[in-house]
């Protein structure tokens, strides 16, 4: 099982990855769910893995829900 990085979370609507805002961006499902590791109480999450283009790159990503209702985050490599 690979395993994806967990880069952070948000309580908001507001986050970003490699300097974009990742939620000013429509988000396009790859269609691949990875399984995470919840940051919080340690247990696997199934996560959706999206795309996004933006400023003229494309950047992958897992996110979900995280036991705290918060956006949670990891690292996408297709």
């Amino acid at each position: 099982m690979k395993k994806h990085k967990f880069i952070g979370s948000s309580q908001s609507e507001k986050f970003c990855i490699r300097g974009i805002d990742v939620f000013k961006y429509k988000w396009i499902m790859i269609g691949d769910v990875v399984i995470v590791i919840d940051p919080n109480t340690r247990k696997p999450l199934s996560f959706s893995a999206y795309r996004i283009e933006a400023e003229g790159i494309s950047l992958n990503f897992a996110a979900g829900r995280l036991s705290d209702g918060s956006w949670g985050f990891f690292d996408y490599d297709e």
